[in-house]
Parts: C-alpha cells; structure tokens; sequence
C-alpha cells in the first residue's frame, strides 16, 4: 500500500455522508483497532460481524482517523 492508495481511501470514505450526517468508514473488528478508536471523543463505533463502523460528523476527525488505521494496517482489509 502505498500513499496513492491512501489518498484514493480518503476520497472513497470522505466522498460523501450518510443519510444520518456521518462520514463512515469500515474496519475490520480487531482489538488494536478498538483501542485506537477509543481514544477519540466525538466518534460513534457499532460492531457489526466482523466490521467496526466507525462515524463521525467532522470530516478532518474522519480524515485523522482514517490515516491513523491506514499506518497501522488496520484498513483496506475488509
């Protein structure tokens, strides 16, 4: 994976909100992803299967979180 497939992430999830006003992005169920997640305020995470749905209503919040799980490999799996 490599930077262009990040910015390619970013404008696939931040493209656009859902009906509810959220920018969500899919990640895989893994315990190192929760705890990275939980460190946010303002961020709503359901467990659905094997996916976490992460959503937020800030786009830069999303963008920081989405960067985040891209580093740390924890994206793009699903």
């Amino acid at each position: 994976m490599g930077k262009g497939d990040l910015e390619e992430l970013v404008r696939e999830f931040l493209s656009k909100k859902s009906p509810e006003g959220y920018y969500v992005i899919p990640v895989p169920a893994r315990s190192e992803a929760k705890s990275l997640l939980e460190k946010y305020s303002g961020v709503v995470v359901e467990e659905a299967g094997t996916l976490l749905f992460v959503k937020t209503r800030s786009r830069s919040m999303a963008e920081k979180i989405l960067r985040k799980l891209y580093i740390r490999g924890l994206i793009g799996e699903y």
